[in-house]
């Protein structure tokens, strides 16, 4: 994989896309006239989670690629198609559990948008996301793992079990508090939720609020790791499904929580791709995510320095945050080696035991400090761009 993710072949990226618009749309798919490697095709439908699509559209072409592709297409949309109905039991499984338990619990993206594609074998989930009440996640997962689940991790927004192909992330809130502004928006989640009917016990969203969680979590991806064409894809068929939408309600809430113009942006971009034939031209924000993003697990304020330097400082704020990673200023230096206190003079001395301690006793946090250095000047600044360009205010 290339360094700067921009390099994707465009003209691939845009062959996909019109593919995948085909078949949302029910339209003839275009033709491989431009003669696009099938194996480039392939690795980045894979990557971008939308080859089973692929494999639909490869059906109706009048040019199929070569037989041996054709089986591997046919074969991986079979599987998927498997794995779909195999995920859609146990999650109906998982919550008729919750529900006899009296655990109050919501299904949230992936489970949702899935049912709104022509078939929902077409947006296999990586995994089932459930909000639960945050004082009863301990007592979900032991009962989960009762039941023959393994229990696999968990973090600050999170648990997760796992049984043959279901993968259950049990939500203790919408969003991790470390994104204050989102976070203190949607709360625990059953606030803005009201029961679903037939239920005691499990919740839903508007179709005006779904949505707006589903524009927030595009966005805090597209700002700390990258996102990719389908969940601009799942924004555009939930607006399809949805036309009656309550556009100034949902365009006023995003405004709240500062992402009103990365929506207009966002949506743009969607509509542009899946309405119609594709034109292949990419502005910063699309063609970053083609490209996947790069800052994967950048923290906020480390990223917002580059983000909000002017163009002529960003090289220099990249030179600055180079010789500060290896060399710390003394405020740092001096946590490690208290003497400095007194005697800062030799701080340039500690400096060379700081590299040669770390070295040779730490090895392995040597090597990530050297990755993290040289990844300060990899910084593209066509990456820096595009998170300017998005229109993102706060997370």
């Amino acid at each position: 994989m290339p360094d700067n993710k921009f390099d994707t072949d465009k003209s691939v990226s845009a062959y996909v896309i019109n593919l995948v618009a085909s078949v949302i749309n029910g339209t003839v798919p275009p033709e491989n006239d431009a003669n696009l490697d099938w194996g480039k095709i392939i690795d980045f439908a894979k990557k971008q989670c939308v080859l089973n699509i692929i494999a639909y559209s490869c059906k109706k072409l009048t040019n199929k690629p070569d037989p041996t592709t054709l089986k591997y297409l046919k074969e991986f949309r079979m599987q998927k198609i498997v794995v779909e109905a195999q995920q859609e039991i146990e999650a109906c499984d998982a919550m008729d559990k919750l529900e006899k338990m009296g655990v109050r619990h919501m299904p949230l993206k992936g489970y949702i948008v899935k049912n709104l594609y022509p078939s929902p074998d077409m947006r296999t989930m990586g995994d089932l996301d459930l909000l639960v009440e945050p004082d009863r996640c301990d007592e979900v997962v032991k009962a989960f793992e009762a039941d023959g689940f393994s229990f696999c991790g968990e973090g600050n927004l999170h648990s997760n079990v796992e049984r043959g192909n279901a993968y259950i992330e049990f939500h203790r809130s919408m969003v991790d508090e470390e994104h204050e502004t989102l976070n203190g928006y949607f709360g625990n989640g059953f606030e803005r939720a009201t029961l679903a009917d037939g239920y005691s016990y499990r919740y839903e969203l508007s179709r005006e609020d779904l949505y707006i969680f589903l524009i927030a979590h595009v966005a805090k991806h597209y700002r700390y790791g990258g996102t990719g064409i389908r969940t601009l894809l799942d924004l555009y068929i939930y607006r399809k499904a949805y036309p009656d939408l309550d556009l100034d309600y949902i365009h006023g809430e995003l405004q709240k929580i500062g992402l009103d113009v990365f929506q207009e942006k966002i949506e743009s971009i969607a509509d542009e791709w899946y309405g119609g034939e594709f034109n292949g031209e990419f502005n910063s924000v699309s063609a970053y995510i083609i490209s996947g993003g790069v800052y994967g697990t950048m923290n906020e304020a480390f990223l917002n320095k580059f983000i909000n330097a002017n163009d002529e400082a960003l090289e220099t704020e990249k030179a600055k945050n180079f010789i500060r990673a290896i060399f710390p200023d003394k405020e740092i230096m001096s946590i490690r080696y208290p003497i400095l206190k007194k005697c800062i003079f030799l701080l340039p001395v500690f400096w060379v035991i700081r590299f040669f301690e770390t070295l040779i006793r730490y090895p392995v946090r040597f090597k990530n400090r050297a990755k993290h250095s040289v990844k300060i000047l990899q910084i593209d600044n066509d990456l820096v761009n595009a998170q300017r360009d998005s229109g993102i205010e706060k997370l």
